[in-house]
């Protein structure tokens, strides 16, 4: 669960831990309310430690204000469902999502079944985004062969003055019409001829690679596009609608610009590519409430909010170099020193999800960190923090923030400081350098910042020193190596066998024809389905088979088809495995040779064999099987000359299968 995100506001005579909530931070800090600082909460980041014993969030780990794991959100995130009643989400940076589905019909398909397409609109975003990409059927991607033909997906980004999709006025029999635009809401409209073996259990989930909200305003350059700047999102968050519905002169520019830059700073890799600072990508849900989404947005940049005289001032997380010198020239009052935290509140070792493109954008376990020279202080002991970084989808990043957090919970010193009015030149989260008598001089950050009623400043003062931003790739990034494959039950889906073959008949005539495959090698198996298609009938022709059968016979005269698939016992069907009729030789003449007779014509592709039967009249009936050749011309040897011989040649597929036989040729040796 998240753990507080440093949010500081300013609000008069108020010290402690008030929530900001429930509007803009203007209207709740007045422009003429300025000086007192609550610090909301401790911790930059969100920990996953309530959510496994099933407490909410909240801002100090003790309030209100709820929100789930990396895990939980992911599943909720990828996954499109059907809810009478449900919450918009935002998409920022790139992402796979999906949503609610808010539309579901059905319409006759080409072939004529009544129900055989599927139509269904999915939205993935409250707003206008710049893409919509890659859509996944399922774990399959709609680009699928398996799904060739049966798919249309039609986008729409998402524009305030967007038309109603053409294709469900069309095919939808007056349910969707040219109201239903959709405006303002990026969604995709599906239409997928349902078959058993494309989706063997029904319509599929569907989900879509988003890059999120292009309407962000970037201060730096005037322009309005897409970002995935953690700093720029934040502040269009909180002057969007349906986010702070702050106005932009409440927003501390000079500072937004700053962070938009800290973010942008390029930093190296363990692989020797670069990246930028922070970047965020992932979908919230509205209904996570605005305080939630605004410490997300935070984390993703190690950041902090401050909110003074009705502004909101954004910082990233970056080196702060000592704005000023605190002195005992400063005091008015008393000093109180912490020189370490409770031991309740140490940790020395650090482990995260974070959310990996390259594993489906499914939660992954980042490389753990351990700092054996703090596990020494502790006494031994190994003592981790577990993080949840839900926007966060690079490695290297999610590893530069786990050390961050470490490294600011081993800075320990913090100073209460009872300083007068000249402190007024200081701004909360500020740097300054802590050089008080009888204090060793240590820099330090205004975490609390208050107005004292009987005059003067309130400052507390947290120890965090340079150090704690150091990044080395070489030696501080840890190889994320790979997962270890493992094979799931699947009871849902059923492998195709992986060969057919058909017994090749050895004789000109016939009456019945034999096929067996290979076993399908599952738990989950029901049956085979084994169906016939002799060369004079169109359709294919059911044969029965049982679970443990894998042989079928078929009464016939003439050349067949055979196919066979599995089925589960969930019903799921595999594909088919087909052993198909071979094309004939064509273009067959016989001409007479000294000691034989020479037949030509073409070799059909596909075959590998062909059969000869020959008789010594023109006689299918007395005809026996000579020879198997591989190619032609071919002679027939060893005959006298005078001797006549008429012959019918006939194709062998690879599975066995034959085709019908040509000819006769005849002619007679010379």
């Amino acid at each position: 669960m998240p753990a507080a995100i440093p949010i500081i506001a300013v609000v008069a005579g108020a010290v402690g831990s008030a929530a900001v909530g429930g509007g803009v931070i203007g209207a709740l800090v007045g422009a003429g309310a300025a000086i007192a600082v609550s610090f909301i909460g401790s911790q930059v980041f969100p920990q996953n430690t309530a959510a496994a014993r099933g407490s909410s969030a909240s801002f100090n780990d003790s309030g209100s204000g709820g929100t789930t794991t990396t895990a939980v959100e992911a599943q909720a995130r990828t996954q499109s469902f059907r809810q009478a009643i449900t919450e918009h989400a935002l998409v920022f940076g790139r992402c796979k999502v999906s949503g609610p589905i808010v539309f579901v019909h059905s319409s006759t398909d080409d072939e004529g079944r009544a129900d055989g397409y599927f139509h269904a609109v999915v939205v993935l975003a409250a707003h206008r985004v710049r893409t919509i990409g890659e859509v996944w059927l399922g774990d399959a991607l709609a680009t699928d062969p398996k799904f060739a033909g049966l798919v249309r997906i039609d986008r729409h980004l998402g524009d305030p003055g967007q038309a109603a999709n053409a294709n469900l006025i069309a095919e939808t029999s007056g349910k969707w019409t040219a109201a239903h635009r959709g405006a303002g809401r990026a969604y995709m409209a599906l239409r997928l001829k349902i078959t058993p073996e494309a989706f063997p259990s029904g319509p599929p989930n569907m989900a879509a690679l988003v890059e999120g909200a292009d309407t962000i305003r970037d201060p730096r350059s005037g322009a309005i596009g897409w970002s995935d700047n953690p700093a720029l999102c934040l502040a269009w968050y909180l002057t969007a609608p349906f986010g702070w519905r702050a106005a932009w002169d409440e927003i501390d520019m000079p500072a937004l610009i700053a962070a938009a830059n800290i973010c942008d700073e390029i930093v190296g890799r363990r692989d020797g590519a670069a990246e930028r600072r922070y970047t965020v990508n992932g979908r919230v849900s509205l209904g996570e409430g605005k305080i939630a989404i605004t410490r997300k947005l935070l984390a993703a940049m190690a950041g902090t909010m401050v909110v003074s005289g009705g502004r909101f001032v954004i910082h990233a997380g970056a080196p702060a170099p000592p704005a000023a010198t605190i002195t005992a020239a400063d005091l008015r009052g008393d000093v109180s020193v912490m020189g370490s935290r409770p031991r309740r509140d140490l940790f020395n070792g650090v482990r995260a999800v974070y959310v990996d493109p390259g594993k489906n954008w499914q939660p992954t376990d980042a490389p753990p960190l351990l700092a054996s020279n703090y596990v020494t202080e502790d006494g031994g002991e190994a003592i981790y923090r577990d993080l949840d970084f839900p926007l966060t989808t690079s490695a290297a990043t999610v590893q530069r923030l786990m050390k961050l957090e470490l490294e600011r919970n081993r800075r320990q010193r913090a100073v209460l400081v009872q300083a007068n009015l000249a402190a007024l030149r200081l701004r909360p989260w500020d740097g300054v350098m802590v050089a008080i008598d009888r204090i060793e001089p240590f820099p330090a950050r205004i975490t609390g910042w208050r107005f004292a009623p009987e005059g003067g400043i309130d400052l507390t003062l947290s120890e965090e020193d340079a150090a704690v931003w150091d990044w080395n790739p070489a030696v501080d990034e840890r190889a994320t190596g790979d997962s270890p494959s493992v094979i799931l039950p699947r009871p849902g889906s059923i492998a195709t066998p992986a060969s057919i073959r058909v017994a090749t008949p050895t004789t000109a005539l016939f009456t019945a024809l034999g096929a067996d495959w290979a076993a399908v090698p599952s738990a989950y198996l029901a049956s085979y389905e084994v169906e016939a298609r002799p060369a004079s009938v169109a359709n294919w022709l059911a044969l029965a088979a049982g679970t443990g059968a894998l042989f079928a016979v078929f009464p016939t005269t003439e050349p067949t088809a055979f196919r066979v698939r599995a089925r589960a016992r969930s019903g799921a069907v595999s594909g088919w495995q087909e052993a198909a009729i071979p094309a004939a030789p064509s273009g067959l003449a016989a001409v007479g040779v000294v000691g034989g007779i020479q037949v030509t014509g073409a070799y059909p592709a596909g075959a590998t064999a062909l059969q000869v039967f020959e008789a010594t009249s023109n006689s299918l009936a007395a005809a026996v099987l000579h020879a198997t050749i591989t190619t032609l011309p071919w002679t027939r040897s060893s005959l006298a000359t005078g001797q006549a011989r008429w012959l019918w040649l006939r194709s062998v597929s690879p599975e066995g299968n034959v085709s019908s036989l040509v000819g006769p040729v005849t002619a007679t040796a010379l």
